[in-house]
């Protein structure tokens, strides 16, 4: 078994792009450290990635969230800055899964692949914290409940302090570790 690192949706779209987040934008450095430091350690980790298509515009998430976004392909669906080397697909210990909703149902899954079975601990970090990190904690969690589940919280982000702050004790009321990354 294997610790798991899960870095969500740190995408150029909710870092500088059409969703720009200025809360987002100082993090980079410091989650491409954190996922080199859980790989040198032998860890795993997963890079989620929001996925749409053309046709965004008329799903439900674009119904309620009229933006276009990380539609595939293009710049805006990259990993951003640092994270985007990982997008090539041939490191070691590391997995992009695409998901077209806030929550991926094949996070467990992967997860699963990667670690060669149940993780032995995961940690979370990246974007937005009261929307698709929160999701996807609630997924990993649901899939391995006797495994330890943190949140990075200097390593999320959402739109706004409040918003952050929110989601963190949401979180925390359910039993996840709330620590620093």
């Amino acid at each position: 078994m294997k610790k798991l690192l899960v870095v969500v949706d740190y995408q150029t779209d909710f870092v500088t792009g059409a969703l720009a987040n200025p809360l987002a934008q100082p993090l980079e450095q410091a989650i491409a450290a954190r996922v080199s430091q859980h790989l040198a350690e032998g860890g795993a980790v997963i890079f989620t990635l929001d996925t749409h298509p053309d046709t965004y515009g008329e799903t439900r998430e674009g119904q309620f969230l009229p933006v276009a976004h990380c539609v595939r392909g293009t710049e805006g669906w990259q990993l951003h800055g640092a994270l985007r080397t990982y997008m090539d697909g041939i490191h070691d210990n590391v997995m992009l899964v695409e998901k077209g909703a806030f929550g991926s149902a094949s996070l467990p899954g992967a997860a699963m692949t990667l670690c060669g079975g149940t993780p032995q601990q995961i940690d979370i970090c990246g974007v937005v914290t009261d929307i698709c990190v929160i999701s996807n904690a609630i997924m990993l969690h649901s899939a391995f409940l006797e495994t330890p589940v943190n949140i990075l919280a200097d390593l999320c982000a959402a739109m706004s302090q409040e918003q952050h702050e929110n989601a963190l004790n949401i979180l925390r009321g359910m039993g996840y570790g709330i620590v620093n990354g």
